[in-house]
C-alpha cells in the first residue's frame, strides 16, 4: 500500500515525533511510505519525504499554503491510505474539508489532541474550531485513540463509536544503570506547557515532609518556564529544584538512572509516553488517577496513583513511597516485567496495519 503521513509535530521531537519514530520501520516493510510536513530536520525513516512552508498561526497550528497547489495537481489520489496526526492541524482541516474529492480513506490519530484546551483565549478557539470542524467528522473513515479513556472522550464528541479505533503505543526501554539511584530524587520529564500540570508537581514537593529531597524538571519550554520559575522562588526551593531544558537521550538516561520517582502530573493527557517509557525502564512513577493513567500504572505494582486532583494529595503519595523505601524496589521490578510487555512498537504497528488493510 502506498501510505501518506501528515503530520506538522514531527520537527518539535513530541509525541508525534516518537510514535512516527518507531512505527514507521515495521510499516515500511509491506508499504510505501510518504512523509508529508513542514520544514526543517525529519530525522525518521520514509521512502519519500515533501516539506512545504508553513506559517505559525496558534500554537501547534501552522498553516501550510502548499496544500492547494498538491491537491489540485492531484497529489492526495496517488496514496491508498492517508493518515494526519494531531487535531486540529491546517493539513487535517484542509484534507477534511476537501475529502469529497479524494479517493483514500482519511485517518486520524487524535493523540488525545480533541478534547484538551489551551488557556484562554486559546480554549475558544479551540471551541471553536472544533464545533465546525466536528460536523464534517462522517468524512473521517477512523479516528485512533490510544487508550479506552481517549475513546470515550472521543465519542462525548458524537463519533460513532464504530468510526473509533485504539492503537495502543509502545516503548523502547531504557537500559538504566539503576546501582546510581541514591538520595530521594524526584524527576519530570515533558514539555513545560500548561495541560502538564507542572506547578501541582511544584507545589507538591514544597509539601513533601521529606524534605531533603530534590526535584527536576526537564523538557523545552511551551510558555510555563517563567512561571514556574517564578512559582519555585515563591515558595523558596531554588536550592532543591533543577531546570535542566531539553534533554537527549544520554541525558534522559543519566537522570532516569539517578531517579526515585518518577511523576507525571497532567489532569488531562489521555496518554503518556514519558510515564510508559519511565516505569518500563524500571523507575517508579507516580500519577493522578486520571484519564489512562490507571491503565498505565497498576497501583501498588508499578507506581501509586493519587486519588485527589491537588497538589496535597499528589505530595502524599510521593512521601508514602519515600517513606517505605522497599516500594522502589518493587515498582522497579514490576515495571520492567509488566510495562515492557504490554506496551511494544512492533505490536503497535501489526494493529495499525490491519486498520489499514480493513480500509481497502
Amino acid at each position: 500500500m502506498k501510505i501518506l503521513i501528515v503530520s506538522t509535530g514531527i520537527q518539535n521531537r513530541a509525541g508525534t515525533y516518537i510514535v512516527l519514530k518507531n512505527i514507521i520501520p515495521f510499516l515500511m516493510k509491506n508499504n510505501e511510505i510518504t512523509i508529508l510536513t513542514n520544514q526543517g530536520n525529519v530525522d525518521i525513516e520514509y521512502n519519500k519525504l515533501i516539506q512545504i512552508p508553513s506559517s505559525r498561526i496558534f500554537p501547534q497550528y501552522y498553516f501550510m499554503s502548499g496544500l492547494t497547489k498538491l491537491f489540485k495537481n492531484g497529489f492526495f489520489n496517488d496514496f491508498d491510505i492517508i493518515h494526519t496526526f494531531d487535531y486540529p492541524i491546517h493539513p487535517t482541516d484542509f484534507l477534511t474539508l476537501k475529502k469529497s474529492h479524494i479517493s483514500a480513506p482519511l485517518i486520524i490519530s487524535a493523540h488525545g489532541s480533541v478534547h484538551q484546551f489551551s488557556p484562554f483565549p486559546l480554549n475558544y478557539l479551540k471551541k471553536i474550531h472544533n464545533y465546525f470542524m466536528l460536523r464534517y467528522k462522517n468524512r473521517i473513515s477512523f479516528f485512533l485513540g490510544s487508550t479506552l479513556a481517549e475513546k470515550k472522550n472521543l465519542m462525548k464528541y458524537k463519533i460513532n463509536e464504530s468510526k473509533i479505533k485504539i492503537l495502543p503505543l509502545g516503548v523502547k526501554p531504557l537500559k538504566l544503570d539503576l546501582s546510581a539511584r541514591h538520595g530521594k530524587n524526584i524527576t519530570y520529564i515533558g514539555r513545560l506547557t500548561k495541560t502538564k500540570n507542572i506547578e501541582l508537581l511544584v507545589n507538591a514537593f514544597a509539601m513533601l515532609h521529606n524534605n531533603d529531597s530534590h526535584l527536576t524538571l526537564s523538557g523545552p519550554d511551551y510558555g510555563s518556564l517563567s512561571l514556574l520559575k517564578n512559582l519555585v522562588k515563591k515558595l523558596k526551593i531554588e536550592n532543591k529544584v533543577t531546570f535542566t531544558g531539553w534533554i537527549n537521550d544520554e541525558e534522559k538516561i543519566n537522570l532516569l538512572s539517578k531517579t526515585s520517582i518518577f511523576v507525571h502530573p497532567s489532569l488531562e493527557d489521555v496518554f503518556s509516553l514519558s510515564l510508559v517509557e519511565a516505569s518500563a525502564s524500571g523507575v517508579p512513577v507516580v500519577a493522578f488517577d486520571v484519564e489512562a493513567n490507571s491503565e498505565i500504572i497498576i497501583d501498588m505494582i508499578t507506581g501509586k496513583l493519587a486519588k485527589e486532583r491537588n497538589s496535597k494529595s499528589l505530595s502524599e503519595t510521593i512521601d508514602y513511597i519515600l517513606d517505605n523505601p522497599e516500594l522502589i524496589n518493587k515498582f522497579s521490578e514490576n515495571g520492567r516485567d509488566l510495562v515492557s510487555k504490554k506496551y511494544d512498537w512492533s505490536q503497535s504497528a501489526s494493529i495499525l496495519q490491519n486498520i489499514y488493510s480493513s480500509l481497502i
